[in-house]
């Protein structure tokens, strides 16, 4: 069997299920999952692969129609250059018609010429009947190499998407080295499972205006737990009250909440302190939130 390799971009709405699809597809969890819109900032890299291929598979932010500030146009061109870069999209949607983000994101892919496939996400929520109108009208619009109906959570339907997507890629050598996962550095993951543990904790009570950032990954022997310093930064000195709590005793629990994930990433005993910085309008300073992305 002829080897297969390439890029492969997730894109659709926020909230549609990107980031459970690619850590159900890599076996893995890289890519944090929450309920907040627009958690997804970065186009995130995870790597499928056997003997026979590699799929870069690659987790973009929601599409965004309108771009208020610096973190939102950084989204948006982390986004286009996915696809731009990308041999394939898969474009993940809901269970119901397509909407007006759904048109403009398929008009990109026509655009771009982009080899696509339609993955219609959730249908663990839905009756089979609701599925055959929505695969129709997504026909009528656009010809995809295929139509797949797909849980992320469950896991059904992933094989069919899987062996859809390969039939598709070139025949080249690997892009990668053979045992890569992602192309993120461990900072970067941990950075995030700290902002996912925020959205976890504070649900409604600490908005999307929350970004993370490591200080300092010290390694302190064989003997002793690693230093892990981290600083999250908010918009208001309202969300820091809020996020430290009384005594400190909310901000212990985003730290042990964390640690577990983060110990079973650096294969190591760790020990995490965590700040919270106040950084006013931090959105749309762009020197920010270039360090940040």
């Amino acid at each position: 069997m002829e080897f297969r390799s390439g890029f492969i971009a997730i894109v659709g709405r926020a909230n549609v299920g990107k980031s459970t699809l690619l850590n159900a597809l890599v076996g893995q969890k890289l890519s944090i999952v929450s309920a907040k819109p627009h958690t997804t900032r970065h186009a995130l890299l995870g790597i499928l692969q056997n003997e026979n291929f590699q799929a870069a598979l690659l987790d973009t932010p929601g599409y965004l129609t309108l771009g208020r500030d610096h973190l939102d146009k950084a989204m948006s061109h982390q986004l286009k250059n996915a696809l731009a870069d990308s041999d394939i999209a898969i474009l993940v949607v809901e269970p119901r018609p397509p909407g007006d983000i759904e048109k403009e994101l398929i008009e990109l892919l026509k655009k771009g010429g982009t080899l696509s496939i339609l993955c219609i996400n959730k249908i663990d929520i839905v009756s089979k009947s609701r599925l055959l109108p929505v695969i129709e009208r997504y026909s009528a619009i656009h010809n995809f190499s295929a139509i797949v109906p797909v849980s992320a959570v469950t896991e059904d339907g992933l094989a069919i998407l899987i062996k859809q997507t390969i039939e598709n890629l070139k025949p080249q050598e690997p892009i990668f080295p053979s045992g890569h996962l992602t192309n993120k550095p461990p900072e970067f993951l941990i950075s995030e499972i700290i902002r996912e543990k925020v959205f976890e904790q504070y649900d409604d009570e600490i908005p999307y205006d929350v970004a993370v950032e490591i200080e300092s990954f010290e390694y302190r022997g064989s003997n002793k737990p690693d230093l892990l310093q981290a600083i999250i930064h908010v918009a208001a000195n309202s969300q820091k009250k809020v996020l430290i709590g009384r005594s400190g005793v909310a901000i212990k629990q985003v730290g042990i909440a964390a640690r577990p994930e983060i110990e079973a990433l650096a294969g190591r005993k760790v020990y995490l302190e965590l700040w919270v910085k106040v950084t006013q309008n931090w959105k749309k300073k762009t020197g920010f939130v270039q360090r940040i992305m």
